[in-house]
């Protein structure tokens, strides 16, 4: 009997010691979709591939009122291939999450259906569920921090104390800020202006950001590409000081030389983030930013390790 328990003893502790199996999460975002592979256990996530497809179902969405008929055939076929890859890699299962476009658009729930027919668990987040994945894939899990999720049409602002997550949503993405603000500006220094004094409006809502033991941003990889080039991928680390001058060179531009900026790939992800990275941390009260790579899909990856 005794020699049966401590059998069942070792396989239990062979079974757990096993590495978690790769799962395959897709995020679908207003602008791009993206097929992440990867695992979480004991509080590390480990990334074994990320796919990136632009899509532009939120620009579609902008022209149509509603995803359109060929757009929905698109993401379709898009859906399928990731699929496919998917269980080339054995990763599964394959979830996924549709973020701002997908609730807005009237017929998102069809594109639920066209994923469900597929094998493929969709959802579209509701602001709340979106700034939870924003929250574990900036913070892993951990309590105590105070995390920004900047996508194409809207910003999370979220923080988790005690198990308690806090958190507010507005839309300011870096597209609907750049198109709004800069994209048919002169002066650089006064869009920075208006677009600061949009954003003091809307984090009147998010005093929970304040006093947390760090600041970190989700999918400010752009940002960082663009003003900070650097071989390095990863967690990276900016000081406000770093970021204030950058801005200030931005804003310090004649007519001709904001013209040619914004000529440069990538400037509408890039400048509104850079913005909100500068006036969040003076905002709230942080001297450094801490960037991580990871995308918010990797929430799905981070939930299923947690309730393994």
């Amino acid at each position: 009997m005794l020699a049966s328990v401590a059998l069942l003893a070792v396989l239990s502790l062979s079974a757990s010691a096993q590495p978690m199996k790769p799962m395959c999460a897709i995020d679908m975002g207003s602008n791009s979709f993206r097929r992440i592979v990867g695992s979480f256990e004991k509080g590390r996530y480990e990334q074994r591939r990320i796919d990136v497809v632009t899509m532009g179902v939120g620009d579609d969405l902008a022209r149509h009122g509603r995803i359109s008929d060929a757009k929905l055939v698109e993401i379709e076929k898009q859906l399928a291939a990731f699929k496919r890859a998917c269980e080339k890699e054995a990763a599964a299962p394959v979830k996924a999450v549709g973020t701002a476009a997908f609730r807005d658009a009237p017929n998102g729930t069809r594109v639920v259906e066209l994923a469900n027919k597929l094998g493929i668990a969709m959802e579209i987040a509701t602001e709340r569920r979106e700034s939870e994945l924003a929250y574990l894939v900036g913070a892993l899990d951990k309590d105590g921090y105070a995390v920004v999720d900047n996508g194409s049409r809207s910003i999370e602002l979220v923080s988790r104390e005690r198990g308690m997550t806090r958190y507010a949503v507005f839309n300011l993405g870096y597209r609907v800020a750049y198109d709004t603000f800069f994209a048919r500006a002169g002066n650089a220094a006064q869009a920075t202006l208006e677009f600061r004094a949009r954003l003091a409006k809307e984090v009147t809502r998010a005093p929970f950001m304040k006093g947390k033991r760090g600041f970190v941003a989700v999918e400010f990889a752009e940002m960082a590409d663009v003003f900070f080039p650097s071989s390095d991928r990863g967690p990276r680390m900016f000081t406000l000081a770093q970021l204030q001058q950058k801005l200030r060179e931005v804003t310090a531009l004649s007519a001709t030389g904001f013209k040619a900026l914004k000529a440069r790939k990538d400037i509408d992800r890039a400048l509104p983030r850079l913005v909100v990275a500068v006036f969040l941390l003076e905002k709230f009260g942080y001297s450094q930013l801490e960037l991580t790579d990871r995308e918010l899909g990797v929430g799905l990856i981070i939930e299923a390790g947690i309730t393994r």
